[in-house]
């Protein structure tokens, strides 16, 4: 996957109302360089390449495992890139995982990491991000992003799946769990978007509209400002992948977040469900505090890219997650 990079006058704006917008923060320390170097060659390890010898296959006996693949699929509103692979049993449920805002799919590279050897595990590019087409007609709208998710699911036969996602991708992710409560075994969400609709409209529209007349130098000024204190080359990979991102994306997906309220989808959706959050997300808008009953385990020490600041966190809390929901 290419790399890209685009260098931009910073603007110093305030950023009052970007996280309760976006649910965007600085990344802390903690992703190191070993995420770019799983972003450079993911998908181009071939594992029949390896032989670990007599001894490495006593230890390690290999398991039927998926190739990993990364392909487009035709999608509602366009082509959709998803990096699909990994491996496991009829027990074994797999984990489909939705990105933020101006990311993509490989910001969940050290998650598909830790799952594919146990079970099939696949992450895709929304609409108007990564590799992904722009969505034909500008629907960006939440239901529009949903049913990306729907897409891909059904093309790769996910009968029933624990789905996991980030930020605006958490509302995706609620959407398509309302829709479809059946197929959804589990909702792992990370530092979701709360309700954006409780915002005072006063204060919303004016940020929307500095937005719309310069999406990408507003949108990285913002970022910019968010990721100051953090790992410098994922500082940078953040910054690409916003770069990347269309920008009539960035518009339609924050007035579509601005405009919907999560809490109709999560209340149809009766199954498991887990908020990891950090911080920065405990605004009275956020998802915990509207929903009593949903599960919430903060996590210190990040920034708002929790996945990548404290993959070890996220990693184990998901890993428990999993086990509990094919327990049941």
């Amino acid at each position: 996957m290419s790399r890209r990079s685009r260098s931009r006058p910073r603007e110093g704006r305030p950023g009052s109302l970007f996280w309760p917008l976006l649910g965007l923060a600085a990344l802390g320390a903690g992703a190191a360089a070993v995420v770019l170097a799983y972003r450079r060659g993911y998908f181009g390890l071939d594992p029949e390449e390896f032989d670990p010898g007599p001894l490495g296959e006593e230890l390690f006996p290999p398991a039927p495992r998926l190739q990993d693949l990364a392909l487009w699929l035709p999608g509602p509103a366009g082509n959709l890139f998803v990096r699909d692979g990994g491996s496991g049993g009829a027990q074994d449920l797999p984990v489909l995982f939705v990105h933020s805002l101006g990311g993509n799919g490989g910001q969940w590279v050290l998650q598909l990491d830790d799952q594919r050897p146990e079970r099939r595990a696949v992450a895709l590019d929304l609409r108007g991000h990564g590799e992904s087409d722009p969505a034909e007609g500008d629907d960006y709208s939440i239901p529009g992003l949903a049913a990306d998710v729907a897409s891909v699911a059904d093309q790769l036969g996910l009968r029933r799946f624990v789905l996991v996602g980030h930020s605006l991708g958490s509302l995706a992710a609620i959407e398509y769990a309302g829709q479809h409560p059946e197929r959804v075994a589990g909702l792992f969400l990370v530092d979701p978007n709360g309700d954006q609709t409780q915002l005072p409209k006063s204060e919303v529209e004016p940020f929307l509209e500095s937005i719309r007349r310069n999406p990408r130098a507003e949108i990285e000024s913002y970022f910019r400002q968010l990721v100051v204190g953090g790992d410098p080359d994922a500082a940078r990979w953040i910054l690409e992948d916003l770069a990347a991102t269309s920008p009539r994306a960035i518009v339609g997906c924050l007035e579509a977040a601005a405009a919907y309220s999560p809490l109709p989808a999560l209340e149809r959706y009766r199954g498991p469900k887990l908020a990891a959050v950090s911080h920065l997300n405990s605004l009275p808008i956020s998802l915990h505090r509207l929903v009593p009953d949903l599960p919430v385990h903060p996590i210190g020490g990040t920034g708002h890219w929790v996945q990548l600041d404290r993959p070890e966190v996220v990693n184990r809390l998901l890993d428990e997650f999993l086990a509990e929901v094919e327990a049941e």
